[in-house]
């Protein structure tokens, strides 16, 4: 059963797989083909992320590709070892049907949508699923190996070593740790680059997107865990099913015993939440490595109406987020394929890898322009509203245009990426 579990989650995974990479997948896309010198001295410093997804990809790509379908593919193959693993915890702890917690899992929408992305976040959920595993089982060994790898994967994931730590100490447990302490320290003068880049940015508007504690970010943590990415543009009617799914979710969780995964998923987050009081770390899809512990807990229920409930949520926000477009990632693919050889405008000098990606075989990015490089002799200039409002908080780079003599004649917006279209009326 557990091999019909894992070909249907491999069908879920594979649907939409080719839709257009995002800002952040176009950043692995591009760092992986980065000479290996000028990735760890000049990206390296300035990222928030550790190394190993960003290698391990790279190796990747020389064989497999750039496309979006190879890029993602890694991913698709951690989500189904994230299954499996779940499945054989399931076993271990001696769930009545271990089978349940995986098909949770498989069919989990935020899990499908993260099984589809080229970043790091599947990676490390199966990393840590394999701790937790490891742990119940005392193979210190493995355990030893999988700690370091989980440090250089996501750093905030880490936080399951001192949960493990409250749930059972035990000597070969501080053993275990060894080589993960040689690792940081190895890794300790990138990361200080790393956290002083990081807290240079405390008092911008980009601060506030990576996650301080407000109470919207605790709340979309488990929102998104029991219905993925879908929204409503009604929010009263948002709200609503929220609070109506969210009491059936809290009774069943509420009955469940199981105290290694309450430490994991109750823990995991509780820590996240005192961490992000001084370095933001709350975005859901960063506590992504605790949703096999939430889908364990919710499977000590063994009534029927409630498994049948979990799975209509279940693939009913995964079919939305497959077959829905609005529910997809940002269309750079699109944006390219409009503006062709028509100049562009950044207001800063970033947020332009998805379009540099899609536009390398035409023009490697040439009509990416700044607008000091604005010529009276451009007939169209494209305008890139993307996130504006971090980094042109004055909105100087549209002033700047239409006080050249450009008028906006249209905007278009793919799936996030608003575009203004400006024409020259000199």
């Amino acid at each position: 059963m557990i091999i019909t579990v894992l070909i249907f989650a491999f069908l879920l995974r594979v649907i939409s797989l080719n839709q257009s990479l995002w800002l952040d997948e176009a950043t692995t896309a591009l760092v992986a083909r980065m000479p290996i010198y000028d990735f760890f001295t000049r990206f390296m410093p300035a990222d928030f992320h550790p190394p190993l997804y960003y290698l391990a990809i790279s190796l990747w790509s020389t064989v497999f590709g750039y496309s979006e379908v190879a890029l993602r593919i890694p991913s698709v193959i951690f989500g189904l070892l994230t299954i499996y693993v779940v499945y054989l915890i399931a076993k271990e702890i001696k769930l009545k049907y271990p089978l349940l917690p995986a098909l949770f899992l498989a069919t989990s929408g935020l899990h499908v949508y993260y099984s589809q992305e080229a970043r790091m976040y599947g990676l490390v959920t199966w990393l840590v699923s394999y701790l937790v595993l490891t742990f119940i089982k005392r193979d210190w060994l493995k355990f030893s190996i999988l700690l370091p790898l989980i440090f250089l994967t996501d750093y905030v994931s880490l936080l399951i070593l001192p949960v493990l730590f409250l749930y059972k100490r035990s000597r070969k447990l501080v053993y275990s740790t060894i080589p993960l302490a040689i690792t940081f320290l190895v890794w300790l003068p990138i990361l200080t680059k790393q956290l002083t880049a990081g807290m240079s940015i405390r008092e911008s508007a980009w601060w506030n997107l990576l996650g301080p504690v407000t109470f919207k970010n605790v709340a979309l943590i488990p929102t998104k865990f029991m219905i993925g990415r879908v929204s409503f543009d009604n929010k009263l009617l948002y709200a609503i099913i929220i609070f109506v799914i969210s009491i059936i979710f809290i009774y069943i969780i509420g009955k469940a015993r199981n105290k290694l995964n309450w430490y994991w998923f109750g823990l995991s987050l509780l820590l996240g939440i005192l961490l992000s009081f001084f370095i933001p770390t709350l975005t859901y899809f960063r506590y992504l490595f605790i949703l096999p512990a939430f889908y364990l807990l919710l499977s000590e229920s063994t009534s029927k109406i409630f498994i049948i409930i979990i799975l209509f949520i279940n693939l009913l926000s995964t079919g939305f987020y497959l077959f829905d477009s609005r529910f997809q990632r940002e269309d750079w693919r699109g944006v390219a394929k409009l503006i062709a050889d028509e100049k562009i405008v950044f207001p800063v000098n970033s947020q332009k890898e998805a379009l540099i990606y899609y536009s390398e075989a035409e023009s490697h990015g040439k009509n990416i322009i700044s607008k000091e490089q604005i010529s009276k002799d451009d007939t169209t200039i494209w305008l890139s509203r993307y996130v504006w409002e971090i980094f042109d908080k004055n909105d100087s780079t549209r002033k700047y245009i239409e006080d050249l003599g450009y008028n906006k004649v249209s905007e278009v917006n793919f799936n996030g990426v608003l575009l203004y279209k400006y024409e020259n009326s000199n």
